[in-house]
């Protein structure tokens, strides 16, 4: 018996290769290299980070304590004297700094759910149009985004749920703290965690497969997802294979990618570090030591462009298969997914039938 995941990922590299090498476009491989770059969805934004005071800093600032000493000050005068030091953000500016990033991950989370249909779209036409293709489906791009949070919100309340049978040890611990009880809790907590999270990865590897049939199918995202979760509860047993496939594949494409990062950084290491070590001797001999090394500031921002470039150049191959993959999934596994595939054959007239008769 032949699995379609397997089957797919044939045809996703035959389909890679004429995408991409035959013939090879860099502006097409750039344009695609942006598209899966903005694909990459919201990050970590904000770093966290803390600073203790120590006995440095109040030397420094305060020459008349003794080390190791703080003076007596009436109640409640040490976060008033220290604030003078170290001031305390206003609460106003922590909620415009906590609205501002919420509002930048809605914005990033929206161009990434429009590149999902700008990528497919690329792909299966192979013919990558940025700005046509991302208009065409701003309105698709935006209930996807609505549709995604709002199943983070059911993860968040299923999550709630989950969490109320520890109440009650939660508000045993201070009095009567029991090792085997926090040991349960600290179990249920990490299968919970699991649970939701392979669940989620289910959810969203059939929310995938939803966005071309939302589009050649011109459907809503949840009308597509229907569709789809309709056809695994009849061969659930194939979907299941396609996951266990694209777990392999997500394991091979990172060692691949981490090779390919280790070489770049080798090569294109060594090649900056001669480049700038002869620019330094020649700036050296040129200016005094301090400036020397202000002059090379611009070549360095222009090799990490050129390094971060590289990396994207190199991402597109992987990342296109990957989609390809899915794509060609889709095709066997889905019988009326009518994607229009750029290599799809040409249908010849049957035999006895005259082309003539369709002129009236």
């Amino acid at each position: 018996m032949s699995w379609y995941a397997i089957d797919a990922a044939n045809r996703a590299l035959s389909r890679t290769r004429e995408a991409l090498l035959e013939p090879f476009d860099f502006w097409k491989w750039a344009k695609l290299a942006i598209i899966i770059f903005l694909l990459g969805g919201v990050s970590n934004y904000g770093n966290s980070s803390s600073y203790n005071i120590g006995s440095e800093d109040l030397e420094n600032n305060f020459p008349f304590i003794e080390p190791g000493k703080i003076p007596n000050l009436p109640f409640g005068m040490h976060d008033t004297a220290f604030s003078y030091i170290y001031p305390v953000p206003h609460l106003a500016t922590v909620v415009a700094v906590i609205v501002f990033l919420l509002l930048l991950a809605l914005i990033l989370s929206y161009i990434s759910s429009v590149m999902e249909f700008v990528f497919v779209e690329s792909l299966v036409r192979n013919e990558v149009k940025f700005w046509a293709y991302s208009r065409r489906f701003l309105g698709k791009g935006f209930y996807l985004l609505l549709v995604r949070l709002a199943f983070g919100l059911v993860f968040l309340v299923l999550f709630g749920i989950a969490m109320l049978p520890l109440i009650p040890l939660i508000r045993e611990v201070p009095s009567d703290f029991s090792l085997p009880a926090s040991l349960g809790g600290i179990l249920w907590i990490t299968g919970v965690i699991i649970a939701l999270i392979l669940l989620a990865v289910a959810i969203n590897s059939l929310l995938n497969l939803a966005i071309p049939l939302s589009i050649y199918r011109n459907k809503g995202i949840l009308s597509a997802f229907k569709l789809v979760f309709g056809n695994f509860r009849k061969s659930w047993q194939e979907v299941v294979v396609y996951w266990f496939i694209r777990f392999v594949l997500d394991i091979g494409i990172a060692i691949l990618a981490i090779f390919l990062l280790g070489l770049m950084m080798l090569v294109l290491g060594l090649a900056f570090l001669i480049f700038d070590g002869i620019l330094y001797f020649l700036f050296s001999s040129l200016v005094s030591d301090p400036l020397s090394w202000i002059l090379l500031i611009p070549f360095i921002v222009i090799e990490l462009i050129l390094v971060l470039g590289t990396l994207l150049f190199l991402s597109v191959p992987l990342a296109v298969f990957m989609k390809y993959h899915l794509l060609s999934f889709l095709e066997a596994w889905y019988a009326d997914a009518e994607i229009p595939f750029f290599d799809a054959p040409v249908m010849e007239p049957e035999a006895g039938f005259d082309e003539t008769e369709l002129n009236f």
